[in-house]
Order: C-alpha cells, then sequence, then structure tokens
C-alpha cells in the first residue's frame, strides 16, 4: 500500500434504514471506482461487503464491513452498517472512525425508523452528512415527497446540489448544477435555491450576494465545502445503485465535498480518568501516533482481527503501542488493509488510515492506541440492550467451550451484554431484540460449536416476612454408635427493606453451649439462601435463637446446623411470608401519535406512571413496572409506534408481590423442583 496524505483520505459511513440498498450502492461504488472488477450482487451473496455466511444466506448486512476506493488521487474509505435496527450498534461503532456520514434513503420508502436512527447518531457525533436518494429508478420513486420528508424529519439545511433527470423506469442521471452555466429550467431553480442556502452560511458572502454581487463559483464551492464540514448544509444526491447511473457523480462528490482526514471535526482526547482535561485531536502523519479501535471481530480462520481508525502518527509491522485500557505494550504484529473479506498485508498505516491488526488479543472495543500519553478517545454512548435471555449450553460436555466462545462474542458486538445473575445463577445475555441474539446463537454454533438451550431468565424475587414467628425443631437420628441430636427454639421478626438478615441469641441457661450458636447461624444463612418459599434467597428480618436442648455424647456442629435450618423454616412458615419483585424505572420515549396505545400497554403490566416530557416532537413517559412484566417489553415498544420508540430500565426497589400472582410463582417453583427431580 502506497503511503498516502491524510488531506487525500476521505473516510465514510453508509447508514439508514434496512432494504434502502446501501450496500449495493457500496458495491457499485466499488466497481465504478475500479476496486473490483465485477459487480457482487446482494442476492447472490457475492458483494464485497456482505461476505459472512449468515449475511449471504439472510441476504442483509448484520456486520459492519470496511472497503476502499482509489479514485482520482482520493482513497475513500468506505465502512458500510446494518440498517436493521437490530444492529444499530455497528453504525455507533462506524460512526468513531469516519468524517462523514452517508445516510441512504429510499426513493420508494422515503424516511423510516432507522434512518432518523442513523441521523440522530451522525448529529451525536458532530458528523457531516451527506444525503442520498437511492433506487431513483424504481416504479413507485416519490422524489418531491420523500424530499419534503427528509426537510421535515432530519433538517431543513438538507439540499439538493444535483437534479435528477427523471424517476422510475425514465431516472438516466443527473443535472449538476454547481458551475452549470447552461442548466435547464428546473436546474436553474435549483442552483438560485443552492447558491442562496451557501451564502446565507456566510454573513460577507451574504452581504455581497444582497448587494447585487455575483459570487463565483469558486466561492460557491468553498463555502460549500466548510458548510457541509460544519453541519451548516447537508446536500442532497440522487442515485441508483443497483442500475450503477449517478454512482460516478457521487465519487465525485464525495472526493470533493468530504471533509478530508486532517479535519478533525472538533473531535478531543483527553489523558485516562481525566474527561475535564480536553486535548484537541491531532490528525498529521508527524504527530505522535494515536488510534481507536472501533470494532473487533473474531474470524475463524486467521483469529483475531482490530479494526482501527489512526487519527495521527504512523504505525508499522512489529510496531509497539500501549494500550490505556491494560496500560501494557502491545505489539501490532500483522497489519492489514481491508476490501470485505480480503486482506491485503501493509508494512505501514498512517494518519487517516483505516486498518486492521491481526491477532492482539489485549484489545477491545473502543481502546485508544497510543505510544506517548495515555490518552483516551471517548467512544459512543450506546443504548442499553433490553432484550434478555437466559442461556446454557446444551450439553455438559460442551461447558468448556461455551464458556471460551460467550467472551468472543462480546468482544465482536458492543451491544451484547451478559452476566451471571447471583440471585437466579443464570448466565443471562442481553441484545437489541429477539432476532439480535437469534443471530448470536447461530454464531456460537457455526463459530464455536457450541449448541446453547435458551429461556426467559428467572426474575430474581426475593422472600421476607411480615409478621413475627415462633417455633422450634429437634434433630434426632440414631445410626449406632454416636448419633445426633440438637433442638432448637428460634423467633423471627421483620426488618426494614434492604436491611438484610439479622441473627442473634438470647440463651440463658446451660441448655445448649455457646458453642453451637455459630452452627446455628451457619443452618438459618444456608436456609436463607436456599429460599423457603419458591426458591429465592431470604432477606429483611431478625432471628433470634433463644432456647433449645444438646446431648452430651449426641450434638455436634451439623446436628446444630441441620436444627437451625429446620426450625428457621418453621417459624418463618409462621411469620407471614411473602414475595417481594424488582421493580424498575422505566423511561420511554416515543412519538407523540403513540402515546395512548403506550400508556394503555402500561397499565395493563402493572405500571405506575410516574410523569411526562416533551423532547422535540417526541414524547418521554416515566413509570414504574415490576419486573415479570417487562419480558420482551423492547419488542412491545418497537410494535407500538412502529420501530420509532425506545426504551430504558434501571432497577429501583422491591416490592410486596399481590398475593394471587404470588401464588403462581410459588406454584410454579414446587412444579419445576418436581420436574427436575
Amino acid at each position: 500500500m502506497a503511503s498516502r496524505s491524510p488531506a487525500s483520505i476521505r473516510n465514510v459511513a453508509f447508514a439508514g434504514h434496512s432494504s434502502c440498498g446501501k450496500t449495493t450502492l457500496v458495491e457499485s461504488l466499488l466497481f465504478k471506482g475500479g476496486a473490483i472488477s465485477r459487480k457482487g450482487r446482494v442476492e447472490d451473496g457475492t458483494t464485497v461487503s456482505d461476505h459472512d455466511a449468515q449475511e449471504k444466506s439472510r441476504k442483509h448486512s448484520i456486520d459492519l464491513s470496511s472497503s476502499h476506493v482509489e479514485f482520482k488521487g482520493t482513497t475513500i474509505n468506505f465502512l458500510d452498517t446494518p440498517g436493521y435496527r437490530d444492529f444499530v450498534g455497528h453504525v455507533y461503532c462506524a460512526s468513531t472512525a469516519v468524517e462523514c456520514m452517508v445516510v441512504v434513503v429510499d426513493a420508494d420508502e422515503g424516511v423510516r425508523p432507522n434512518t432518523r436512527k442513523a441521523w440522530q447518531i451522525a448529529e451525536e457525533r458532530r458528523l457531516p452528512c451527506f444525503v442520498v436518494l437511492n433506487r431513483m429508478d424504481r416504479e413507485q420513486a416519490k422524489v418531491d415527497e420523500v424530499l419534503a420528508q427528509i426537510s421535515e424529519q432530519l433538517s431543513p439545511k438538507c439540499v439538493p446540489i444535483e437534479v435528477p433527470k427523471g424517476q422510475g423506469s425514465s431516472f438516466g442521471g443527473v443535472e449538476r448544477i454547481l458551475g452549470n452555466k447552461s442548466p435547464s429550467e428546473e436546474g436553474k431553480e435549483a442552483q438560485g435555491r443552492l447558491i442562496e442556502a451557501v451564502v446565507e452560511s456566510n454573513d460577507a458572502l451574504m452581504e455581497r450576494y444582497l448587494g447585487g454581487e455575483t459570487i463565483s463559483d469558486e466561492e460557491v464551492t468553498e463555502q460549500l465545502k466548510q458548510s457541509i464540514a460544519s453541519r451548516v448544509l447537508f446536500p442532497v444526491l440522487f442515485a441508483s445503485g443497483e442500475k450503477d447511473i449517478s454512482t460516478d457523480v457521487l465519487l465525485e462528490t464525495l472526493a470533493q465535498f468530504a471533509p478530508p482526514a486532517t479535519n478533525a471535526l472538533g473531535r478531543t482526547v483527553h489523558p485516562a480518568g481525566k474527561v475535564e482535561e480536553k486535548i484537541p485531536l491531532k490528525t498529521g502523519v508527524e504527530d505522535p501516533f494515536c488510534a481507536f479501535v472501533f470494532k473487533v471481530a473474531s474470524d475463524p480462520y486467521v483469529g483475531k482481527l482490530s479494526f482501527i481508525r489512526i487519527f495521527s502518527g504512523s504505525l508499522v509491522h512489529n510496531g509497539t503501542f500501549t494500550n490505556p485500557h491494560t496500560g501494557k505494550q502491545e505489539k501490532a504484529g500483522k497489519i492489514v488493509r481491508l476490501q470485505g473479506k480480503e486482506q491485503e498485508q501493509v508494512e505501514t498505516a498512517a494518519a487517516g488510515d483505516i486498518v486492521a491488526l491481526l491477532k492482539v488479543e489485549g484489545l477491545k472495543a473502543f481502546d485508544t492506541l497510543t505510544t506517548d500519553k495515555h490518552l483516551v478517545y471517548d467512544p459512543p454512548v450506546l443504548p442499553t440492550p433490553m432484550f434478555s435471555r437466559a442461556v446454557e449450553p446444551k450439553s455438559k460436555a460442551d461447558e468448556k467451550k461455551f464458556a471460551e466462545a460467550i467472551p468472543k462474542v462480546i468482544d465482536d458486538d458492543v451491544m451484547i451484554r451478559a452476566h451471571r445473575d447471583s440471585r437466579t445463577h443464570e448466565m443471562v445475555l442481553s441484545g437489541i431484540s429477539q432476532l439480535h441474539l437469534l443471530i448470536l446463537w447461530d454464531r456460537l454454533k457455526t463459530r464455536y460449536g457450541v449448541e446453547v438451550i435458551t429461556k426467559e431468565p428467572k426474575t430474581p424475587y426475593l422472600e421476607t416476612i411480615t409478621g413475627k414467628g415462633d417455633d422450634h425443631y429437634r434433630h434426632k437420628k440414631q445410626t449406632g454408635g454416636a448419633g445426633q441430636f440438637a433442638e432448637v427454639w428460634m423467633r423471627l421478626e421483620p426488618k426494614a427493606r434492604n436491611t438484610g438478615v439479622e441473627f442473634s441469641q438470647s440463651l440463658s441457661g446451660q441448655n445448649v453451649d455457646r458453642v453451637y450458636v455459630p452452627s446455628v447461624e451457619k443452618g438459618v444463612m444456608s436456609a436463607c439462601m436456599e429460599g423457603i418459599l419458591a426458591g429465592y434467597r431470604v432477606v429483611d428480618l431478625k432471628v433470634d435463637f433463644y432456647d433449645g436442648k444438646m446431648h452430651p455424647v449426641d450434638s455436634n456442629d451439623i446436628s446444630f446446623q441441620i436444627a437451625g435450618k429446620e426450625a428457621f423454616k418453621e417459624a418463618f412458615a409462621n411469620a407471614r411470608p411473602g414475595l417481594l419483585e424488582p421493580i424498575y424505572n422505566l423511561e420511554i420515549k416515543i412519538p407523540e401519535d403513540a402515546l395512548g396505545k403506550v400508556i394503555g400497554d402500561l397499565s395493563s403490566r402493572r405500571g405506575k406512571i410516574l410523569g411526562m416530557d416533551t423532547d422535540g416532537s417526541f414524547q418521554v413517559v416515566k413509570a414504574q413496572v415490576p419486573a415479570m412484566e417487562l419480558y420482551h417489553y423492547a419488542t412491545t415498544v418497537r410494535s407500538l409506534t412502529g420501530g420509532r420508540g425506545i426504551h430504558t430500565e434501571e432497577f429501583s426497589h422491591y416490592e410486596e408481590m399481590p398475593r394471587d400472582l404470588e401464588q403462581k410463582v410459588i406454584a410454579e417453583s414446587k412444579s419445576r423442583k418436581n420436574a427436575e427431580h
């Protein structure tokens, strides 16, 4: 790979709603730019971007893919992202590594939920944007209507910089209007609107323009570049990736107007742990090395791939860098440049480049790599995955492979979370949706040879008492020789919530040697951990061991553990026991027209509305809902809002359960135990 100046590099992410033709558009750009000699098709599984077996089978993108084209002295790196909301994590990853985003809109379908999501992500990262109306050759293409949607739902600053020549089957290309000395009537009108939009972004130009002075094409072009970089204007273009119509114009536009890799776009780094000490991000080859890991992938054939964007400096084969995540020196080893799945080994990569490092096991997504200081480039703020399943290997023989595979699949996808619930002892994996996790189960099987069993996670209920209870238990066992004997009397009373279990003794006299008090406590705590009503941990009560009996020969530690445990169970049953259920705080951001449906659904889930706020054209509903009512809620929100709603969940507190539901949970627990035995 020849050394390139960062000024000649353009890094571009492609994003938008599913089925808007992003992958086909990127394929056309690679073909038109000469990066590939033959154009592939999504339907045939032959595109550069969709090279994974799952993508070929499902005929849509699942992962972020990297490719590039050399065009008229400019290198353009493409990051093609999935359009399904289920895989939105890859759009966040791509947004950290590029200087602009191309938001692709279907000229037939128009602006859809994930179009707006891609736009929001670009806005959060302050990325300049281009909008491309793709599939202009479709019979149902409706340019004027879609342009109105773009202006209303994305930004009124979205301005066409060309005029389509027809639409539907008559779409034959575009008329460029910048510098066009003999535009058509339609082109002339569009040219006037564009020039006005450009000069409005510069006070000096505006003053000259209003004074009747003609603004030169060179001045308009230069000001347009600045307006794009500062997100004052968003150019709109027209194309058909499938028919390769006007994709050459899109290539030229990106080469000319997309911000170069030397433009830091206001990005900053800071010393690890010192967010307030912001330092402008450097972008020169001569500056100290700084790169960002925006994705990792476990390739079954070549091992771990760490995708990096180099912001400054350079990295050579077998060169070293510091990983602030671990504080350790790492060796770069092999550096490759990617064209989909194809890899080209390079000896050096420098500022502006997007490359991958092979088999550097210590790296994780969103690590910052440096050579001089422990500087950190802030990762994006990701939405919390809300769709969870408990998972375990189908075969006991696969437990080791399962344990080794889980960290790898989590590394591969920043939107997957995994934890072992300390109360239910289940391994719980969370993702964006059911489809998101189905892809994960398939990868565990095909890449790592692990089949899994999945089910709804158990709700981590707790057990407690609401009244006082008193009882005793005598443990006596004779088997020949030394036997077992212990008698324990115990009383219980409730304590305030979140105060735990308090054990005490108020023995008098010498009925029980005090050496056995820890044995009784151990038995009580064992019962508390195992649960009594339904197998859930017991909390928030006071235990008083106040009397008992012992035998001079047969009493021992295990006897008093057993007696203490059983006496606790008896007293617990007499103290009005019940279940506590976890309550979660919900914040649901939804379009206003879905408000009634969402509130009605919350009511059916025993939800309590805490308040509502307005966020632009959206409503934000705050509520509290029992955890047992939240299974598949992420899917429900998407269904009720046409894919436009999002929500977050956060644990709040525990409350007593309604008796009818409590009895149902207890019955299910007993049934489960009987089945296991």
